[in-house]
């Protein structure tokens, strides 16, 4: 559960996209048949901005702005618009996202149901999930320690999505 699988179909779905992407091999017939490609199909990679701030307004990729950056694999990072941002707190734990990680997002002002999206509301950065209950738009946390933020009680001019993660890259340390 800890990757919103919730199902053995949706564990094979995952790993045979893993495989179809070259990432991983599968022995059949075996238990824990699977390893890790020694080197990954794509050669073409992405330097994508670590932005450690976003100030009230739009995203702005400037020098003062990045506090880094991550490289990825081109096929994962599609697109003009792209930036990661490191997750701070703890709302989106049974999403499998955890303080420290980097979230890498596209913008994208239009989320569909379900995705995670990265939104500002009264000024306030946070990252949600995107969902509506009975049409209105709620902004979900993944941990039943917080409450669900209730879009359609503010102003149009008071949130804005900025964009939708495509990626979640762990740090272990």
């Amino acid at each position: 559960m800890r990757f919103g699988i919730s199902s053995t179909n949706g564990v094979r779905y995952f790993l045979r996209k893993l495989e179809d992407e070259g990432l991983i091999e599968r022995e059949r017939f075996k238990a824990r048949g699977i390893r890790l490609k020694e080197k990954f199909p794509s050669e073409k990679v992405r330097v994508v901005p670590i932005l450690g701030r976003i100030p009230a307004g739009e995203p702005i990729i400037s020098d003062e702005n990045i506090e880094g950056n991550i490289v990825v694999d081109e096929r994962l990072a599609k697109g003009k618009y792209v930036f990661a941002l490191r997750v701070k707190g703890n709302s989106m734990i049974n999403a499998g996202i955890n303080d420290g990680d980097i979230a890498v997002v596209k913008k994208d002002p239009y989320p569909s149901e379900g995705e995670i999206v990265v939104a500002m509301v009264d000024g306030e950065v946070t990252l949600k999930r995107f969902v509506r209950n009975h049409g209105k738009p709620i902004l979900k946390p993944e941990n039943p320690d917080y409450s669900p933020i209730d879009l359609s009680s503010y102003s149009s001019d008071q949130v804005r999505i900025i964009g939708k993660v495509i990626a979640i890259i762990r740090r272990f340390y």
